[in-house]
């Protein structure tokens, strides 16, 4: 609902490319930090496990959020003050073999980083190597499927985002058990179909065909979350020193903010109406938000 709520449209090309079963390794280019991952969720039609820094469990919130989640940490050579420990994803790369096992999907930012450059960066081998290992544990059916994403423009509200699903890589067909030369096949894929959308050239999106009761409540999820997200937006680019910044802020402070509404206003209607109106009044907020991001916003895929 937060992509929806910050970008006007999101369309998905060639979806038909992403495997309803199966194991998967998600390859996608990092632009845009925390929202990249929920892009991900967004724009892959299935359960996924994320990947992320290690560093972020290092505080309790982080901690936490990767417990719930069910993130897997990735220890990164650069965030090693002293020598880098050649084993240090052990861990990591044993349970991501256990869930390709159980045909499950996985999202890897083989970058390694966010970053605001205007290409893909030097891809990281550890993609590679996962699937390798897995196959050779006995791991079959593994594909490696390239997701490119471009933004019309990362920061700014109500722009548009692009995901291109490429070839997929198909392990069991794979010659040979090089990590350097299965990245760069890899790379040569992610990088046609990552940060190459011109939306200039593209006319705007039409708008979905609602009903009075939806486009009623979606006016209703306006109306009520106007007020907690322009102030959440204002703090975002507050906090924000690059451009990789803005949207995430907005995401993680306007979560808060909105709880925080709903919190008050509830409590509000609950002394005056009493807990039955205002669990109703609740129940409508929920919806609203749902509509107000869905309605007119909606993941378009071809």
């Amino acid at each position: 609902m937060a992509i929806h709520w910050f970008y006007s449209d999101v369309e998905v090309i060639h979806a038909e490319r992403i495997p309803a079963r199966g194991p998967v390794l998600i390859a996608m280019n990092h632009q845009n930090a925390l929202i990249d991952a929920l892009l991900a969720l967004t724009v892959i039609p299935r359960d996924l496990r994320i990947t992320a820094k290690a560093t972020i469990g290092e505080s309790l919130p982080g901690a936490l959020l990767m417990k719930a989640v069910g993130i897997i940490p990735l220890q990164r050579a650069t965030d090693s003050s002293g020598s880098t420990d050649p084993i240090r994803n052990r861990h990591s790369f044993q349970a991501m073999i256990d869930e390709l096992a159980r045909e499950g999907a996985i999202l890897v930012f083989p970058e390694g980083k966010s970053h605001n450059d205007p290409e893909v960066a030097p891809l990281k081998t550890g993609l590679a190597r996962v699937a390798l290992r897995a196959r050779e544990s006995g791991v079959s059916g593994i594909q490696i499927i390239p997701i490119g994403i471009t933004f019309e423009n990362k920061a700014e509200l109500h722009t548009r985002v692009s995901a291109e699903v490429g070839d997929p890589l198909q392990i069991d067909d794979w010659a040979g058990d090089d990590a350097r030369e299965l990245t760069t096949a890899v790379a040569q894929r992610l990088a046609t179909i990552s940060m190459v959308r011109d939306f200039r050239k593209l006319p705007p999106p039409s708008p979905a065909q609602r009903n009075d009761i939806v486009r009623l409540a979606a006016w209703w999820g306006r109306v009520m979350h106007e007020g907690p997200l322009r102030i959440t937006r204002h703090l975002a680019k507050k906090a924000s020193s690059d451009p990789g910044e803005p949207a995430m802020y907005t995401v993680i402070f306007g979560f808060g903010a909105i709880l925080l509404s709903y919190l008050i206003e509830v409590a509000i209607v609950s002394s005056l109406f009493g807990w039955m109106i205002a669990a109703l009044f609740l129940a409508s907020l929920i919806t609203g938000a749902y509509w107000a991001a869905y309605a007119e916003h909606p993941t378009r895929r071809s």
